[in-house]
């Protein structure tokens, strides 16, 4: 005999799997930080690997969890999606700390800082976007974060756009202007995982409400 409580598909507990996978992603996209300060020797990636480690698990777990009740709290493939697109975000961390690992000695002088906390404030905003899923079947909230993360891609992509122009200007290194370039491709791919993931969470609120 099944119980009430597996067939209800214990909502706290499936929005508190995706809310841990959420701060393990703020966690991965605040230790880039750390990760470019050029403090003299190789960045360590291990920090971003054991968090790589610890949102898998989180993911396994959920996915675990999907197989084993009858009645998920919002529709199964919903649940899968954000599932997936909040994994992506400390995958696409991990990728450019690997790429940064690289080529940090061709870019001493780089100064990330403010694209930086940029994707911050874009993964904390994902975050809220997941609480705010969990707290209430109203979609108003989310869809107004979701205004603020599109425009914070926006701001981010104009600044990497410019940085980018001037790599074309005469008389710089080739091998430099290389490096940079790589660095500046894998931290938009870290904006564009924070914006898809909250265009999801967007949807998957409306569709549910």
């Amino acid at each position: 005999m099944f119980s009430v409580q597996r067939m209800l598909g214990r909502p706290g507990l499936f929005f508190g799997l995706l809310e841990q996978s959420a701060a393990l992603g703020v966690e991965a996209i605040c230790s880039l930080r750390p990760l470019t300060a050029n403090l003299g020797g190789e960045p360590n990636l291990e920090p971003l690997q054991a968090i790589r480690r610890k949102d898998k698990a989180v993911v396994m777990e959920l996915e675990e969890l999907l197989t084993r009740v009858f009645v998920t709290p919002i529709e199964r493939e919903d649940l899968e999606s954000v599932v997936t697109q909040l994994y992506r975000i400390p995958k696409v961390a991990e990728t450019f700390g690997e790429v940064y690992s690289i080529v940090w000695h061709l870019v001493p002088d780089l100064d990330l800082a403010i694209p930086l906390q940029m994707l911050e404030n874009a993964s904390k905003r994902v975050a809220e976007m997941v609480r705010a899923l969990a707290a209430s079947s109203d979609p108003t909230e989310v869809r107004t974060l979701d205004v603020r993360l599109s425009q914070m891609e926006a701001d981010s992509s104009a600044i990497i756009n410019n940085a980018l122009r001037r790599l074309y200007e005469p008389g710089g290194d080739p091998l430099q202007e290389i490096a940079v370039h790589d660095v500046y491709r894998a931290l938009t791919e870290c904006f564009d995982a924070c914006r898809s993931c909250g265009r999801v969470i967007a949807l998957v609120s409306l569709k549910n409400s």
